[in-house]
């Protein structure tokens, strides 16, 4: 499971996440990232924490987030959960958001992970909304309290790279230059391409393109659709380009990809190995 950000349809999904990088992102979920094992640097709005072992970071709706995994390694749970399963708590994340959305592992009150491993075992026997819910709402009981909640204000939407990550984000399958997205938001191409150096810390082709991978591989793991079908939903332009594009980025194709994830014991690459 990776922590996709366009409109989900799962109303909750938990896995256990090894060395997950992932870039600027958005959704309109709740993602709680706890760290069991390693290190990783989890940025969230404009601020990056690198959190190690039983850290949790708390992303709520809509927040621009990315992860990045360390050389040595991360493993995290990764739960990601519609606004309505936490119950009363669910205006205060639609409405508010932590000024410091990170929680050292002395803050944390022993329920958070109790709550967390069962919802990690509720969830690996299928899953049960009944059960998932008063959990997660366990935690953020004992969590909200030590977080610096702030009210949402409508220019958090004008932030420049909310606008950018939440465009592409919804647009990824369409055909994106760096002009359309400039005469999208109104925005100089020349600013844009500043922007995504600086913030994004790639060029736009690279961010569209790890998007668009990032997209293919949760539909490879699905495992439902063929090939062709991928490349087209991912947003690629034809087979070959997702083929050229899938190979640089992990050394395989994604036919090989699909057949790994189906042997047992054996994983997927390194860079994007989830679940």
């Amino acid at each position: 499971m990776l922590p996709f950000f366009e409109n989900r349809n799962d109303s909750f999904s938990a896995s256990v996440a090894e060395n997950l990088t992932f870039p600027l992102h958005q959704h309109g979920h709740l993602e709680l990232f706890y760290l069991l094992d390693g290190c990783a640097e989890v940025t969230v709005r404009r601020q990056a924490k690198r959190l190690e072992k039983g850290a949790l970071a708390v992303i709520f709706p809509n927040q621009v987030h990315s992860y990045r995994s360390e050389p040595s390694g991360s493993r995290a749970a990764l739960l990601i959960s519609d606004p309505t399963l936490a119950g009363v708590y669910g205006g205060i994340l639609l409405s508010q958001h932590p000024s410091d959305p990170f929680l050292p592992p002395e803050l944390l009150h022993p329920n958070v992970e109790y709550a967390l491993q069962e919802i990690l075992k509720e969830s690996a026997e299928g899953g049960n909304d009944g059960v998932c819910g008063p959990l997660l709402q366990l935690i953020l009981a004992r969590v909200l309290p030590g977080l610096p909640l702030h009210q949402n204000l409508s220019s958090d939407s004008l932030d420049l790279t909310y606008q950018i990550v939440h465009y592409i984000s919804n647009h990824f399958r369409d055909s994106l230059s760096l002009d359309s997205l400039s005469r999208s938001l109104g925005v100089s191409k020349y600013y844009l391409s500043h922007v995504f150096s600086e913030k994004m810390g790639m060029s736009f082709p690279e961010y569209l393109q790890s998007i668009r991978l990032n997209c293919a591989v949760s539909l490879i793991a699905g495992g439902e659709q063929s090939i062709t079908e991928i490349a087209a939903d991912s947003g690629f332009e034809s087979q070959r380009t997702f083929y050229r594009a899938f190979r640089a980025r992990f050394g395989i194709t994604p036919l090989q990809y699909r057949k790994r994830l189906l042997q047992p014991g054996r994983q997927a690459p390194e860079e994007f190995h989830a679940i």
